[in-house]
């Protein structure tokens, strides 16, 4: 893997904040919890929706389309009917940039 920045704290400076990125054609989701940043594939594992169409609830997220709900730090699911997990990606903040190891 390889460390890429992908955006400006300044991109998502409010808490409950999330943001599409696409790297190399993949749909990524940047979360901005009170803990810290943090990023997943954006895609439901159930449906192939994306999570950036949905909402935030505290550390989840929730999948618009039939209302899996996914915990943003680990990308494990939280309710059905999705049952794989989110990719996730180790994030890093280098003076005010936002970089993932990709």
């Amino acid at each position: 893997m390889t460390w890429m920045r992908i955006a400006g704290a300044e991109e998502v400076e409010h808490v409950s904040e999330m943001k599409e990125i696409i790297i190399d054609n993949e749909s990524l989701v940047l979360f901005h919890l009170q803990e810290g940043y943090y990023v997943t594939s954006n895609i439901c594992t159930h449906r192939k929706q994306y999570l950036t169409e949905g909402s935030m609830d505290g550390g989840s997220v929730n999948c618009p389309r039939h209302g899996g709900k996914f915990d943003i730090k680990t990308g494990e699911p939280l309710a059905g009917p999705c049952f794989a997990p989110l990719q996730t990606f180790q994030v890093d903040i280098r003076n005010k940039e936002i970089w993932i190891d990709f």
